[in-house]
């Protein structure tokens, strides 16, 4: 592969998404692709031109460190790019933080990832029992439902500000058989006018479900797109029978970091990424940690027992070409950026022949879904003549963890180094937002 000085025109490059065998030519001018030409035949070891990655989970105003603080939206901002994240989609209370994402877009020399939000998150209401729905507990405002009216509130309020597609908190929060219930739930019936309303307004809607029987109910009433996959069992082919046509949203990283070990951490920590945007007060609380969180509250052995049947349900949608990739940063211990490759290495595991799937589903399937919550049901490739070139380039045979050989956003190639100090400078001026959620 040879390029320009400034990464214009690339000969000689694989791009696997659209043809594994050969390679290309392509060419960019004013920030789009003017030419994307086959050239030849793969030798082998040709770097590899993809999409930039899609993060289709997120919270940009929740706090991921272990502190219970939120980075500024400015940082959040730079740490996706830095990982090569160029497209988020924000599952729950984006407009929190929406005035300081885009004073910081505007004030940047370094392009912001491309972001597309619900506006805030619609749960159940306070049930007798005293239980609040799942999203209540989160710093962040949700919408609690019970009429139609309340609906209607809801989807024109978020249309005010901003958000496109409509975000349900359907679970109880169990994670297996007999774990306790945390939260109260919508009433079907509540479900099935949710999901025709939004239906009838042209509105994309996301469930949060975390059972197989939660997940049956919202798929009756209508839903198609699952928030997390289930994680009380691992589905049989008769079970996966019942969700034609369904998609299922990864989400392990957001989970593990409660029954991660202290030597975990230490490794998980270690990657290149991490001490270059995160605040490195994680590092130093990660090693002070002697055993589990799941142990200290007695969930160690469902929580890890869940991971399991998250992993197992996401590799039979990965097959499927149903899986999409997602982290649920903004939880704590799930960095924005640094964990959507934790996450692509979570689904890997040990098996290589997934590799070219995974990252298949985490550049073109991820930002297929983007443009469709976007309202864009165009399905196009996003590498095409025309379209704006926005890409990673990768070396093949590195871990999927490993950050891209470089990042083009629009025409304009990412200076890791300039954005590490920028984070550097803007953690330095004091951006700590503990104060300000």
């Amino acid at each position: 592969m040879t390029t320009n000085a400034e990464p214009r025109d690339l000969l000689g490059v694989a791009i696997p998404s659209l043809d594994p065998e050969a390679v290309y030519d392509v060419a960019v001018e004013d920030g789009v692709f003017t030419r994307i030409e086959p050239s030849g035949a793969r030798g082998g070891g040709e770097t590899e031109l993809w999409p930039g990655y899609t993060e289709t989970h997120a919270h940009v105003s929740l706090p991921a460190n272990w502190d219970d603080t939120a980075d500024d939206p400015r940082i959040v901002a730079l740490q996706y790019v830095y990982h090569g994240v160029t497209h988020v989609v924000d599952m729950f209370g984006f407009p929190l933080v929406d005035d300081a994402w885009a004073a910081g877009r505007a004030a940047s020399a370094v392009p912001y990832p491309e972001l597309v939000h619900c506006g805030y998150a619609a749960t159940a209401m306070t049930n007798a029992a005293g239980l609040t729905g799942h999203g209540v507990e989160f710093p962040a405002p949700v919408h609690m439902i019970a009429t139609e009216t309340d609906l209607e509130h809801a989807i024109r309020s978020n249309i005010d500000r901003g958000g496109t597609f409509l975000k349900v908190m359907f679970t109880d929060g169990t994670e297996q058989p007999d774990s306790p219930v945390k939260f109260s739930r919508l009433s079907r019936r509540v479900l099935e006018f949710t999901a025709r309303i939004a239906a009838d307004r042209g509105i994309t809607a996301v469930i949060d479900c975390n059972t197989l029987q939660e997940t049956r109910w919202a798929y009756e009433c209508g839903f198609r797109l699952f928030a997390h996959t289930v994680r009380d069992r691992t589905l049989d082919a008769a079970d996966w029978k019942e969700f034609e046509g369904a998609r299922f949203v990864s989400t392990l990283a957001g989970l593990r970091p409660m029954i991660m070990t202290g030597d975990e951490f230490r490794a998980e920590y270690g990657r290149e990424g991490f001490a270059e945007t995160q605040d490195l007060r994680n590092l130093e609380f990660a090693q002070a940690i002697e055993k589990p969180y799941g142990i200290e509250f007695g969930c160690q052995e469902t929580r890890t027992a869940a991971l399991a049947d998250m992993r197992r349900n996401a590799l039979a949608t990965l097959r499927e070409g149903k899986l999409l990739i997602g982290t649920d940063s903004g939880n704590t211990g799930a960095y924005h950026g640094y964990s959507f490759l934790s996450e692509l290495d979570l689904l890997r595991g040990d098996d290589a022949s997934l590799e070219g799937a995974l990252r298949h589903q985490a550049t073109v399937g991820g930002r297929r879904y983007f443009d469709e919550l976007s309202g864009d049901t165009s399905g196009a490739h996003p590498l095409r003549v025309g379209a704006t070139a926005t890409y990673n380039l990768h070396a093949p045979g590195r871990p999927l963890s490993a950050l891209p050989l470089s990042t083009v956003i629009g025409g304009v190639p990412i200076d890791r180094r300039a954005v590490a100090r920028a984070i550097a400078e803007l953690r330095a001026a004091g951006t700590d937002r503990k104060e300000e959620l």
